[in-house]
């Protein structure tokens, strides 16, 4: 911390500084520095129906994510796709972008 002596009209006033980083933050502030906006990837699999969801299932990775997009899954059933978008870890939905059939 840096003093600082101003001499006004006979009075001497100390005036401390106070670095920027020792302020403490909000948590609205905090929380939002700590969640990193979710990156688009793209998921090679196969579409699947699940009850009234479509998941697509990459064996390959051993992993499944369930489409939030059942419209456009839904021409897609059974076949091997490229799905693009992010996924929602806590839910492990795959939010989708676009969907291209392999072939």
């Amino acid at each position: 911390m840096k003093k600082i002596l101003l001499s006004m009209a006979g009075a001497l006033l100390v005036l401390t500084a106070i670095p920027k980083l020792a302020l403490a933050e909000s948590p609205a502030t905090s929380m939002m520095q700590q969640v990193p906006e979710p990156k688009t990837k793209t998921f090679s699999g196969t579409i699947l129906k699940n009850g009234d969801n479509f998941v697509l299932n990459d064996s390959a990775n051993k992993l499944s994510f369930v489409l939030d997009d059942a419209k456009k899954a839904s021409q897609y059933e059974g076949k091997k796709v490229k799905v693009t978008g992010t996924v929602d870890v806590a839910t492990n939905i795959l939010h989708v972008e676009t969907i291209e059939e392999i072939v």
